[in-house]
């Protein structure tokens, strides 16, 4: 495998224990409430589009497994020797890459966002109002841009994957070693982004569609799209 995983999960690493100095009650507090309340805010955008490609599935991983629940502790433990192993459970490393880049800068922007938002609103409740405005100060549209690439690119290298029984089924079969080699818990994460691409209808046309309503949320919070209605 390439040192490119090896530098995503060293920089995931060291935002991890970035955003652990920055721990404290209030903050913590507030970065819990902003990550239920986008994974909400997410959901509810693309369920529409969900429910038209029997997608539901797919949603709940993206908005919730992966976002939300998504323990990344096993592989940043020690990023050298987990490179050196991947290859043993996939033959291409770069849908991991994206995940863990995806991961990395939600946490960065997740935290900044936490931060202006407590300002704006210490210990209440957000609003959309709120967010919008902490979204804009908070600024790093170029990486939202990216983000949005990064998910489509994802979804489509996956997606490959799940369409391709032979290369399903061999990756059905790394789970023991995936087990044996302590990246049990990445394996099923990846397991169930597999089932929930292979149980979408129409995948590509779903995803196109997802990436084009994203985009326009995005130039809606940034002011792109004219004044918010």
């Amino acid at each position: 495998m390439s040192s490119r995983l090896e530098q995503a999960l060293v920089d995931l690493r060291e935002a991890r224990a970035r955003l652990e100095r920055r721990s404290e009650p209030a903050f913590d507090a507030r970065l819990k409430a902003l990550r239920r309340w986008q994974s909400e805010r997410a959901a509810a955008l693309h369920r529409p589009l969900a429910e038209r490609y029997d997608g539901e599935k797919l949603l709940h991983f993206l908005t919730r497994s992966f976002y939300l629940e998504a323990d990344w502790s096993e592989l940043t433990s020690d990023p050298a020797k987990i490179s050196s192993r991947i290859g043993r459970i996939i033959d291409d490393d770069r849908p991991l890459v994206i995940a863990v880049r995806l991961q990395h800068t939600a946490d960065s922007l997740d935290a900044d966002m936490a931060a202006a938002l407590e300002t704006r609103l210490p210990a209440r409740p957000i609003t959309p109002t709120a967010y919008v405005r902490a979204f804009r100060e908070v600024g790093q549209f170029d990486v939202r841009e990216q983000q949005i690439g990064w998910v489509r690119e994802l979804v489509d290298l996956l997606g490959g994957f799940a369409d391709n029984r032979a290369a399903y089924w061999a990756f059905k079969l790394a789970g023991s070693p995936a087990k044996a080699l302590g990246m049990g818990q990445t394996y099923g994460l990846l397991a169930e982004g597999f089932a929930a691409m292979r149980s979408t209808r129409d995948l590509e046309s779903a995803t196109r569609e997802v990436v084009t309503v994203q985009r326009r949320e995005l130039d809606r919070l940034t002011g792109r799209a004219g004044p918010d209605r």
